[in-house]
């Protein structure tokens, strides 16, 4: 006896083999695009901050995919877990996630991994993002956005994690935390003459002289 005619079985084989591949074909990684990029001076303080921008939620195959600069590459390393709807993607360097305020990120690229003077940043084939000199704030503040404006930093990781970071160290001649360089710096640099303290401002190991003659250089409100 057949159960099932030769038709039947072709029909109901080719709903399963599509019901099946019908997550596959719905999950991507297109509609991530760089929305905004931040850097220091020199480079150790950086940030990428992507965006899924079509409201998709299963934009999750990144695993394999490259963000690229003229001289550096990060593979990420694995998918995402949905939804991936209009979530953002931080990807930043270990002396950026050490920054009060700072976000998470969820990616640690290395120091200097773009210029900050210009250079071409992509994401895989899908997305580019171009900044030529004198374009990109190293203020250490602002940021440069995907749609050219520049702005204070606000960037965001993919657990919804909003931060904004000073990126200028805070003026380090000021010991005593006054926001001016003064008598008690001086008192506070006396008293770790000879050590290894925050006084050792030329890192020598020990302070001394050098750390007197900089202190005295910098005397005066904090710039």
């Amino acid at each position: 006896m057949r159960f099932f005619s030769h038709s039947f079985c072709r029909s109901f084989f080719a709903i399963a083999i599509v019901a099946s591949a019908a997550p596959i074909a719905l999950a991507g990684s297109h509609s991530w695009d760089i929305v905004e990029i931040f850097s220091n001076a020199d480079g150790s303080i950086q940030f990428i901050e992507m965006m899924e921008t079509n409201a998709m939620p299963n934009e999750i195959n990144l695993a394999g995919k490259q963000v690229t600069s003229n001289a550096n590459a990060f593979t990420f390393p694995s998918n995402l877990i949905p939804p991936t709807t209009n979530k953002h993607l931080l990807l930043a360097t270990a002396d950026f996630a050490a920054l009060p305020g700072a976000p998470t990120p969820d990616y640690i690229i290395k120091a200097g991994f773009f210029n900050p003077n210009g250079d071409t940043l992509m994401y895989h084939t899908y997305d580019i993002f171009s900044f030529g000199h004198d374009v990109l704030p190293t203020d250490c503040i602002n940021s440069l956005n995907g749609d050219g404006t520049t702005g204070v930093n606000n960037p965001e990781n993919y657990q919804d994690v909003k931060g904004t970071v000073d990126a200028c160290p805070p003026c380090p001649w000021d010991l005593d935390g006054t926001g001016s360089v003064g008598t008690g710096d001086l008192l506070e640099l006396f008293a770790q003459w000879g050590t290894a303290g925050p006084a050792d401002f030329d890192e020598s190991g020990a302070v001394g002289t050098n750390d007197l003659l900089i202190l005295f250089a910098n005397w005066g409100p904090c710039k």
